[in-house]
């Protein structure tokens, strides 16, 4: 197995660790491991931009996990073979998990102190409370904060303008949305209204959302039951049949709601500001492409989770380890966020990013990218269940969803097998 990892605790070690490498030394090479094969477009010219100001390192990429549920068995079962990348980019509503476990397996290395070496006020120069604390997990800082985003709405003007409404005052509350989306469904027959594909996601974000936009919990505060298992719960529920019923959605799965969505037959469309570029792209030349905020029905407390990932280190060798922590600061930094940002359409996790310096003038120039970052305020966590099944728990989710929206079961009926299923998986003492 590989050593226990040593803690770096002092300044002066950082500073000798970090600015004392001769031309003439060997190079350090650290292995970095991602899920999502697209993500390479930025994955790898930020990793590129990081040796060029840091000859001394060599940044290389295993073979990316298919999603963050794939990357997060994977790098389990890599602590168990003494075969840890020594970076990990970690899904956030799966670092509570990662985290506890690879820290029992003395496997993973807490910033903390790192970040208290660089000095005073480099935290508030940087990074907003909520979204530093998406890298943390029972108070102890394991990941920087890479790829944020918040799930917005994409909207075919065109097709909005077609049904009545107005792309300049985009709905702001679940019934005027659903409404147009109506509308925009009676348009024709090879037109549809909206799609949440919450039946048929990568996980459990969008359902988390319905839950979070209410102002309700995942979970209670020992964690051992649900948190929607109520009229919040049920809301969800019925929203989700809203939409099919009410909103013209099909149901057909996530790859073929986008393909949709992007041919220009469809009106509105939920999912990730990941999705703002490529998008904006395919809308190009075919019709006029606008976004909005997540509508919330609780203006005070409800909120949206914030997807993406955090990086981690997992290695266990002091010299990889000071390199993994410098790769860390540059990627999360205003110039790995701005090369990030524009690969994706994600929103920076570093505050400078958004400046003119780096993104400040894109933002001006594109608006549909600012729309994540409008709605800022009300990013919460992405929540991971505890124990050894998050990421079964939302896949059995979702195919309670896909029957609720078939119309096989009732709101009533879709609530009770979710709680049953998901505290079923649960650990218990």
């Amino acid at each position: 197995m590989k050593s226990t990892i040593r803690l770096l605790t002092t300044v002066s070690l950082l500073a000798a660790s970090f600015t004392g490498f001769a031309a003439a030394q060997d190079k350090t090479e650290i292995e970095v491991f991602h899920a999502w094969a697209g993500h390479q477009r930025f994955h790898k010219p930020i990793a590129k931009a990081f040796m060029e100001a840091n000859p001394d390192v060599t940044v290389t990429f295993r073979t990316p996990g298919a999603d963050y549920g794939a990357a997060h068995l994977a790098v389990l079962r890599a602590s168990l073979a003494d075969d840890l990348p020594d970076v990990y980019h970690s899904g956030y509503h799966l670092m509570a998990p990662a985290a506890r476990i690879l820290s029992q397996r003395k496997v993973i290395l807490p910033l903390d102190d790192l970040i208290a070496a660089e000095g005073e006020g480099w935290i508030e120069a940087n990074y907003e409370p909520n979204i530093l604390a998406l890298g943390e997990v029972d108070g102890v800082q394991y990941g920087m904060p890479y790829n944020a985003s918040t799930p917005i709405v994409h909207y075919n003007a065109d097709l909005i303008r077609q049904a009545g409404g107005d792309p300049e005052n985009l709905p702001t509350n679940w019934n005027d949305l659903i409404a147009l989306a109506g509308k925009i469904d009676a348009l024709g027959d090879d037109t549809y209204g909206m799609s949440y594909d919450v039946h048929d996601f990568w996980d459990d974000w969008l359902f988390q959302a319905l839950i979070k936009q209410q102002g309700g919990t995942m979970m209670n505060e020992t964690e051992t039951e649900v948190g929607w298992n109520n009229e919040i719960g049920l809301n969800a529920m019925k929203l989700a049949v809203r939409f099919v019923e009410e909103g013209g959605m099909p149901l057909i799965n996530k790859d073929e709601s986008s393909t949709l969505f992007c041919s220009g037959k469809k009106g509105i469309h939920f999912t990730s500001t990941a999705g703002v570029r490529s998008y904006g792209e395919c809308a190009e030349g075919n019709f006029e492409y606008v976004t909005g905020t997540y509508p919330v029905a609780n203006t005070k407390t409800g909120g949206v989770p914030t997807g993406g990932n955090a990086a981690v280190i997992l290695a266990s060798d002091q010299k990889k380890q000071e390199a993994a922590w410098r790769y860390l600061k540059f990627i999360a930094g205003p110039k790995g966020q701005e090369i990030a940002v524009l690969g994706s359409g994600y929103m920076p996790t570093n505050k400078r990013a958004a400046g003119p310096e780096y993104l400040g003038d894109h933002y001006k120039n594109f608006p549909n990218w600012l729309t994540s970052l409008n709605q800022v305020h009300r990013a919460q966590s992405w929540y991971g269940y505890p124990g050894k099944h998050s990421v079964k728990i939302g896949r059995v989710q979702m195919e309670i969803f896909a029957e609720l929206m078939n119309g096989e079961i009732t709101p009533e009926e879709a609530l009770a097998a979710m709680v049953e299923e998901t505290e079923a998986l649960l650990p218990r003492d």
